[in-house]
């Protein structure tokens, strides 16, 4: 090998000189004009300057052939003189010489440069050895103005400094292999805040543990103990299994054998061996073994509570089962190498278990649940409205029986040969396919029932979706069998209807909420609708009217003991007092409102009394402190002085907006809540144009980002559209989602509404 690699400042020179040589000026002692030749022994200037040891240096000045030797520093007298005229001699620079003044000799005297000469540095990388090494060997670098070397790198930035070089000078350096060092090109530096660096030609091998084989380990289990023959395995700093997770290994002495064992959840993929340099070896594939063969007893009819045995080989290796629509895995409760037993947890479907290993491998058996079978009606057919008995085999694990595909009527207390259930009105008369939906979600369908009219009065047509109803007006049906009809009811309650023929209106209170029940009675039974109501979103009444005298802090009392009905009031509800002063105008008068144990003070903000009240008439807005405490207290008293009572009025607005959702979920990191998923709430029941709201407390620092995310139950995909698939820091801690039908049919077919996201506290959510 001969490598010269040189610093740029060598390159420049080099430049300098091919272009033109450069002489410093060097006058003598006498303060020569160095411009010109003057006579005599005299120095104009010398150069190059810098110079290359080796090189030739010029000296041009009159009587230049009269020099008899040139000293520079490091050196001692040159009298090698070559004399080119009576104005040029040159010298050849020794390896030796230092930079300084350099100093001219003749018959007569001296002179002395006033420029010291500097010289190139030619640093030159001209071999190392060992080419191969093993981390820890003494390597050494050969080559020139090695001295001004302070680093030697190795590959992948391994550095080692002067500090720690075993050997330094001018032509050598000696050093120990670093633990870290990779095969690669070696550097030399000078360390410098911009560096210089030299690179070798040649790469440096540096030795790695090496295994003989790649080891095939198909079928393997954990535990066992695997061996790897080899090389240099003094070498290995730690063992890799596929998933990253490091163990523990032994090394004989001789260094040509290494031992570990495979852990619990060794998984499939390639086991490594990692020196200090990081570099990676393979030395074992590794195909886990899984349990084979596997067949449930039984594999049929199961049911939450049923023990089931699963028997195969390799059994032992199982640490959980999952159980179709079951999130939470089911340990073993007895476990061998040939056969586990497992109770099938509540939820449970039909479809594959997962057999999932500590390896992270996983295989399926197919199970399937206990089902309804030999399903019949009694009678058949059955009347609208009337009573259905459904009969057969293995019926009491049946939740709901759903008719025609739209109206599911919730059953209670099945036995395992029957239930019985009310055929809802609104039903058409004929054939109606029949599903039975099992207390797992599972759906049967069971064939078909056939319905005729009822016997009572009904509607044969309810009003549709479009239709508007609102509290305080009518409405009207159709209905059969008028003569039957006795009586309407709406949520209990008698309210006034009139039949014209077969047109029935009735009469909708002003109380009536958004989702009521209108009942029509007859003489032979009855029959009830739920149907929405718009309610009227304003109440306001007076609840007391007359003339009453307060001259010196009487009381009335006409609104306390039992004469009004305050816990119907709301919270925020407005009472407004209007009242007559018995005084001259600007003189004093006041009311209290106090409540009626003991004529006591209200709770604040309630004052004791209210002086003058403007115009004679109090406003005051109920508390829910307030509330509860003329509740708890009897009733309300009215008093003061110097007012005649003319009128009480109470009013508050009905709020549309619907809680469907309360409490306090935190969502970390894309969690689900799921509470509106997977039959959590009934999406059928909304209708487009409602407004979905989503209240939530940041769990971040203020200005921080979080996130909230809406998903359909199925798989968590996102809502059509993807336009709520991520919203970044909701404005006012409030999500309001106007629901489409392409929204609202998404939730229905794909089990309701997840939400997640990022960062905060979810604590209500709202329909309106």
């Amino acid at each position: 090998m001969n490598f010269k690699y040189k610093f740029s400042a060598l390159l420049m020179a080099g430049a300098l000189m091919l272009s033109g040589v450069t002489f410093t000026s060097c006058d003598d002692d006498n303060d020569l004009n160095t411009n010109q030749y003057v006579g005599g022994v005299s120095l104009n200037v010398f150069g190059p300057c810098p110079v290359a040891r080796g090189g030739e240096l010029r000296f041009l000045g009159s009587g230049m052939n009269q020099i008899q030797s040139v000293t520079l520093p490091g050196t001692g007298e040159i009298t090698d003189i070559r004399v080119i005229s009576n104005t040029e001699i040159r010298i050849t620079v020794p390896q030796n010489a230092e930079p300084g003044l350099v100093t001219l000799k003749y018959a007569k005297g001296t002179i002395t440069t006033k420029t010291p000469i500097s010289f190139t540095e030619p640093i030159s990388l001209e071999s190392f050895a060992p080419t191969t090494v093993k981390p820890g060997d003494e390597f050494t670098i050969a080559g020139d103005y090695l001295n001004l070397i302070h680093e030697v790198i190795f590959s992948k930035d391994v550095v080692v400094s002067e500090d720690d070089f075993l050997a330094h000078s001018r032509a050598e350096i000696k050093l120990l292999v670093p633990a870290e060092a990779q095969s690669g090109k070696i550097i030399l530096s000078d360390a410098a805040e911009m560096p210089n660096w030299i690179y070798s030609e040649e790469e440096l091998v540096v030795t790695l543990p090496i295994a003989e084989n790649v080891l095939d380990l198909t079928g393997v289990k954990p535990g066992n103990t695997i061996t790897v023959k080899g090389a240099d395995f003094d070498l290995v700093t730690k063992i890799v299994m596929p998933n990253g997770d490091e163990v523990e290994f032994t090394i004989n002495d001789e260094g040509n054998e290494l031992s570990f064992v495979l852990p619990a959840n060794v998984s499939n993929g390639t086991i490594r061996m990692v020196p200090a340099s990081g570099v990676e070896i393979a030395v074992a594939t590794i195909g886990v073994a899984v349990p084979e063969d596997v067949v449930a007893e039984p594999a049929a009819d199961i049911w939450a509570g049923d023990v089931i045995k699963l028997k195969g080989l390799n059994m032992e290796l199982i640490t959980e089962v999952v159980f179709p629509n079951v999130e939470k895995p089911v340990a073993p409760e007895t476990q061998s190498a040939t056969e586990i037993t497992l109770v099938v947890p509540v939820g449970t479907q039909s479809g594959n278990l997962i057999l999932n290993t500590a390896s992270g491998e996983s295989v399926e058996v197919a199970v399937a649940t206990l089902k309804p079978e030999a399903v019949g009606f009694d009678p058949q057919p059955a009347a609208l409205a009337g009573a259905l008995t459904v009969k057969g085999r293995n019926l009491q694990n049946v939740a709901s029986i759903t008719f025609a595909g739209s109206t599911t009527v919730e059953v209670s207390n099945p036995t395992s040969t029957e239930f019985s259930v009310t055929v809802p009105a609104t039903l058409s008369a004929g054939a109606n396919a029949v599903t039975l939906t099992l207390t797992n979600g599972e759906s049967v369908e069971v064939g078909n029932v056939e319905l005729s009219a009822p016997e009572c009065a009904y509607a044969t047509e309810l009003p549709g979706e479009d239709t508007e109803i609102r509290a305080g007006e009518t409405f009207v049906v159709t209905i059969a069998n008028a003569d039957k009809l006795t009586g309407v009811q709406v949520n209990g309650q008698n309210v006034q209807y009139i039949l014209n023929g077969s047109m029935l209106i009735i009469q909708v209170p002003g109380s009536a909420g958004k989702n009521s029940n209108f009942t029509l009675v007859s003489s032979n039974g009855s029959i009830s609708y739920d149907i929405a109501v718009i309610p009227a979103t304003h109440v306001g009444m007076t609840i007391w009217s007359g003339m009453w005298e307060n001259t010196g802090w009487g009381g009335n009392q006409d609104l306390a003991w039992g004469g009004y009905d305050w816990s119907q009031v709301p919270e925020g509800a407005t009472l407004t007092l209007y009242m007559t002063p018995t005084v001259a105008e600007g003189e004093w008068w006041c009311v209290s409102l106090r409540h009626a144990d003991g004529w006591g003070n209200l709770p604040a903000p309630i004052p004791g009394q209210y002086d003058n009240p403007e115009n004679g008439v109090l406003s005051v807005v109920l508390t829910k402190e307030v509330l509860a405490d003329i509740v708890a207290c009897n009733g309300l008293v009215i008093t003061g002085s110097q007012f005649v009572l003319n009128k009480v009025d109470i009013e508050w607005e009905i709020s549309l907006e619907t809680a469907i959702w309360t409490g306090a979920w935190d969502c970390g990191a894309w969690g689900g809540n799921q509470d509106l998923a997977w039959d959590g709430y009934d999406w059928s029941s909304v209708k487009p144009g409602q407004i979905l709201r989503f209240y939530m407390t940041p769990a971040v620092a203020p200005g921080e980002w979080w996130c909230i995310s809406l998903r359909h139950g199925d798989g968590w995909a996102n809502l059509p559209g993807n336009v709520y698939s991520q919203i970044d820091t909701p404005e006012n801690n409030l999500l309001e989602v106007s629901l489409t039908k392409e929204i609202i049919d998404d939730l229905v077919a794909n089990n309701g509404l997840v939400i997640t996201g990022q960062g905060y506290r979810l604590d209500k959510v709202t329909i309106e």
